[in-house]
């Protein structure tokens, strides 16, 4: 028997490790998913294509739960893994033994319930961006950049401390009593044609079904479990000395670690198709829906010399982004990704849309995609940084014309007065005197337009960018003497606590170096990113 338990926790346990490495985020995106759907239909925006591949994995998942019931929670998700890891290790580690009141273990488990309430109203619906940084699947995700985690997930990194404390004592202590996506699969799974049999009549009183279960079900007090609670790990089949509990798909026996094997491959097979078919129907359809949109457009990118310019990003878990703009005839007609260090999975699934929306607005005030907001704004940061490039080439472009321009003027009067010269030396010596003074003053006014400040026309202009979750930043810049003066906060949907580390230091840092490539303020990375995007987007109108 002890070799029969070993072999199927072993493979679950194996598939458990290899997806942590390969879909880290899975849960994440799960969810997010959900959450996009939901406030697409809310907004009265929802568009098949754009949405398809969040339907689909979305559908996915909860179609196989439906049919196989919790088998995503047991096998498959990321952060059910890290709570069987911590708790094994507390146990066998640390002996640390504690079970917990079966009446109050009862009544924690409809606090999921609650705190899906309060991100489906709050975070959803009146879109409170400070939910976010209470997330501790956010900052489990993000673990890898520590500063990054400290500074914009504090919250969130605190109550994953409590939620590892919670898992040493009570098992999957996050999965029964917090979280959200566990509340909607407990619901859904009810349906299930997958359940677990055991009929009380041929049971002893040993209660050690009761006792392995994962999720603290009352297994001695029923002849079967059909989804639920239930996450479908399969310990109570394994353990069971009578061999009287068993895995039962409508009405007939089967083999637990053929139904787990099944259960995984259909997984795998489905997510394998959502990866294709939203890769054509992205590349197709949104394509397609762009060219039309930039047709009609209004937006352009007049002051940007034609051209290809290349630029980085930083998007998930700090990997660099780096992508290639080309310009035709004032707008951006085509973004390519040259080079990626992003999750596979994040990527993929926020390119296609982003990259898509900004050519279809030429612009990149753009909707971050849920469940891959930091690969999104990884594109953004890249496409802004091109953008800073080709202004820069435009402007250089300007300075090379009107100092082509001021010599020419200077031959054109060297050769007037030299045709002068030829009916009096007095006007031969007026002309010279002519031609030098207005060497002079073409000389002032190349160097002027050598110098990096006098590439803006004077005035105040506004400018959006995007800052810490997607939140629009609006600003407004003053520009006198071809000098940036001040820069202004108009309005941000930023989270206040990131904004007001980030505005100071960044704000000054742009008008002291003229220039909006400047250090990012540690802790506030995103939110400083949005301040120069939006100064960016105002100095492209002082051109």
């Amino acid at each position: 028997m002890a070799k029969k338990i070993s072999k199927i926790q072993i493979f679950r346990h194996l598939v458990q490790i290899i997806l942590f490495f390969l879909l880290p985020g899975l849960y994440i995106m799960a969810f997010s998913e959900l959450k996009g759907i939901y406030q697409m239909i809310l907004k009265g925006n929802f568009n098949f294509i754009q949405a398809f591949p969040g339907i689909f994995e979305l559908v996915t998942v909860l179609l196989m739960t439906i049919l196989l019931g919790r088998f995503f929670c047991g096998w498959v998700c990321v952060f059910g893994a890290y709570n069987d890891l911590i708790h094994e290790i507390s146990k066998n580690v640390f002996k640390i033994k504690f079970k917990v009141n079966k009446e109050l273990d009862f009544v924690l488990k409809y606090l999921k319930y609650l705190v899906l309430a309060v991100i489906l109203v709050f975070g959803w619906t009146f879109g409170s961006s400070i939910l976010g940084s209470f997330s501790p699947w956010e900052a489990f995700a993000q673990i890898t950049d520590i500063s990054l985690v400290l500074s914009d997930f504090a919250v969130g990194l605190s109550l994953l401390l409590l939620i590892t404390i919670g898992a040493m004592f009570v098992e999957r202590f996050f999965c029964r009593y917090l979280c959200p996506l566990g509340a909607v699969f407990t619901i859904i799974s009810k349906l299930s044609i997958f359940k677990i049999r055991k009929p009380n009549d041929k049971c002893g009183k040993c209660r050690i079904c009761t006792n392995n279960c994962s999720m603290g079900i009352p297994l001695y007090n029923v002849n079967s479990v059909r989804g639920g609670e239930c996450i479908n790990c399969l310990k109570c089949i394994e353990v069971c000395p009578s061999k009287n509990t068993s895995a039962n798909i409508v009405g007939s026996d089967v083999n637990s670690g053929l139904a787990g094997s099944a259960a995984i491959a259909a997984f795998a097979g489905m997510y394998a198709l959502n990866g294709s078919a939203s890769k054509v129907l992205i590349n197709k359809g949104l394509a397609s829906a762009s060219s039309i949109s930039t047709s009609s457009t209004q937006a352009n990118y007049s002051n940007y010399k034609d051209g290809t310019y290349k630029g980085q990003g930083t998007g998930f878990r700090g990997g660099t982004t780096s992508v290639s703009i080309t310009i035709k005839s004032g707008k951006i007609t085509s973004i390519e990704t040259l080079s990626n260090q992003d999750t596979p999975d994040f990527y993929q699934r926020a390119s296609g849309t982003v990259i898509d929306e900004i050519v279809s607005s030429q612009s990149t005030s753009v909707d971050t995609v849920s469940g891959a907001t930091f690969s999104s704004n990884g594109i953004i940061e890249a496409v802004n940084d091109a953008l800073n490039n080709a202004l820069a080439s435009s402007a250089a472009s300007t300075l090379e014309s009107t100092s082509t321009s001021n010599t020419a003027a200077i031959d054109a009067s060297s050769d007037s007065a030299s045709e002068v010269s030829s009916s009096s030396e007095t006007e031969v010596s007026n002309s010279e005197n002519t031609v030098s003074e207005t060497a002079d003053t073409s000389s002032q006014e190349t160097g002027s337009s050598s110098s990096k400040k006098t590439k803006y026309k004077d005035g105040t202009y506004e400018g959006e960018g995007t800052g810490f979750r997607g939140g629009t930043t609006t600003v407004s810049v003053t520009v006198k003497g071809g000098n940036i003066t001040s820069i202004k906060t108009i309005s941000n949907q930023d989270t206040p606590e990131f904004y007001e580390r980030s505005s100071g230091t960044v704000i000054d840092e742009i008008v002291s170096s003229q220039s909006t490539s400047v250090d990012t303020v540690s802790g506030a990375t995103f939110s400083s990113r949005g301040i120069m995007e939006a100064v960016e987007s105002a100095l492209s109108k002082a051109i």
